[in-house]
């Protein structure tokens, strides 16, 4: 059994449910505008909610699912932004893809204090770290897929492993800027899309054939 088991949360299948269910994370996130997560009880969310205790412990066992279910929502997100292939004309070669593609996973995050809170704050759940760890797998297939889509990949069965990588260097250098500024800096960002850039180009050299040129 999973850790995240223990902070399952009953998703609603009923119309009225899903309102009640979306109004609780909604709150959850306002609530994290201005407190830590592990600041927040189920009885503030019920009260702020306006919504009866018994039924924010009928969607949320405990604390951990109700912050679990919103990261699940957020990293959505994320992978219906990614979902979308930059147009050609946005960049000319690899390592443009690979800056294009971090700078829109960092401005996403960037633009949700919440979602910075519930991913890089200290007392992160073992739920939402695994969904964190699902998220990364994610980004790392996105982006290899919009590489065997534009360019001519040297044949390995590394990538997957490869663009994985990237990623969690990439998000450990915005973790790491959390922790010291409480955001992710302009400079740390450059710094984290140099250093994916750098990494992938010991496996990619300098330059890819484009597809179909």
């Amino acid at each position: 059994m999973s850790r995240r088991s223990a902070a399952k949360p009953r998703k609603p299948q009923r119309e009225n449910g899903r309102k009640k269910y979306e109004k609780l994370l909604d709150t959850l996130e306002a609530l994290l505008q201005r407190k830590e997560a592990s600041d927040i009880t189920l009885a503030d969310l019920s009260e702020a909610a306006g919504v009866p205790t018994a039924s924010v412990y009928h969607f949320f066992p405990n604390r951990d699912a109700c912050v679990a279910a919103l990261a699940e929502r957020y990293f959505n997100g994320c992978k219906e932004l990614l979902e979308v292939t930059p147009a050609p004309e946005e960049w000319h070669s690899w390592q443009e893809l690979v800056s294009l593609f971090c700078e829109r996973t960092r401005a996403y995050f960037a633009a949700n204090e919440p979602l910075q809170k519930v991913k890089f704050g200290p007392k992160a759940s073992w739920a939402v770290r695994e969904l964190a760890v699902e998220n990364s797998h994610h980004l790392a297939q996105t982006l290899h897929a919009a590489f065997a889509q534009a360019f001519e990949l040297p044949p390995s069965p590394a990538w997957e492993s490869r663009f994985l990588q990237a990623v969690t260097i990439s998000e450990s250098l915005w973790s790491l800027s959390y922790a010291r500024f409480g955001h992710i800096t302009e400079d740390d960002a450059a710094e984290a899309r140099r250093a994916a850039t750098a990494y992938l180009g010991l496996h990619l050299g300098e330059r890819l054939e484009r597809r179909g040129l």
